[in-house]
Order: C-alpha cells, then sequence, then structure tokens
C-alpha cells in the first residue's frame, strides 16, 4: 500500500502542476479559455475521483484485514455522478467551458498514473 499512496501523491504533485500551468494559459490566451477550462475542468474532477477511489481501496483493504465480512465497494456510482456533473456543467455552460476538452481532461489521473507505472517498471529493470 505503501506504494500506491506514494504514487497517487507524485499523480497530485503533478497536477498541482499542471493545473498551475493551465491557470497561466488561461490568464495568457484569452482565445482558448473555454478550452482551457474545460481542461481544468476536467482534471480536477479526474483528481477528485482519483482520490475517492484511493479511499475506497483503503477502505476496502482495511475490512480484508479485519474479516468483518461487511461488503465494501469501489464506488463507481458515485465517480460516474462526478464523470456526470462535469459534463453536465459543461452542457449547461457552452460559452464558459468546451465539453471536448472537459473530457479530454477527465482522463489526466489514469494517464498520468500509467505514464508513472511506465516509467516506474523502465527504473526497476535497470
Amino acid at each position: 500500500m505503501d506504494d500506491f499512496s506514494a504514487t497517487l501523491k507524485t499523480v497530485q504533485n503533478v497536477f498541482l502542476f499542471f493545473l498551475s500551468f493551465c491557470l497561466a494559459a488561461w490568464a495568457l490566451l484569452v482565445d482558448y479559455r473555454i478550452y482551457i477550462a474545460g481542461i481544468m475542468l476536467g482534471s480536477i474532477a479526474s483528481m477528485i475521483s482519483a482520490r475517492f477511489l484511493a479511499w475506497k481501496i483503503n477502505k476496502l483493504a482495511a475490512a480484508a484485514i479485519e474479516q468483518s465480512g461487511r461488503k465494501v465497494t469501489l464506488g463507481f456510482l458515485t465517480r460516474a455522478a462526478i464523470a456526470g456533473f462535469v459534463g453536465l456543467v459543461a452542457v449547461r455552460y457552452p460559452e464558459h467551458v468546451a465539453l471536448s476538452t472537459t473530457i479530454v481532461g477527465y482522463f489526466f489521473a489514469q494517464l498520468a498514473t500509467l505514464v508513472l507505472g511506465i516509467l516506474s517498471i523502465r527504473k526497476s529493470k535497470k
């Protein structure tokens, strides 16, 4: 579990750097503000979803260790509701947020985790 927590912390640091880059781009590139706002909204939702999933995994691991027999889910409906809410915001306010970049931004945490995993595998093989 320590490896999982370390990876999530690294993803969070990458996310904060990416978000600060997006804020600077949003301030400087006036013509592309709706697209950058979509990326920011999607990536924020992605990070919230990733943190929620990490919390649920830790809860599942604790339930497995204590063997209480109670059912613990991974919260798919909650994470789907987060994605749906973000999509709804993008559809409701198209003059402020682009739906296409919101959808792209929603995959930020998953792609960052994948890239970090590949890099750690390559690092461990050397």
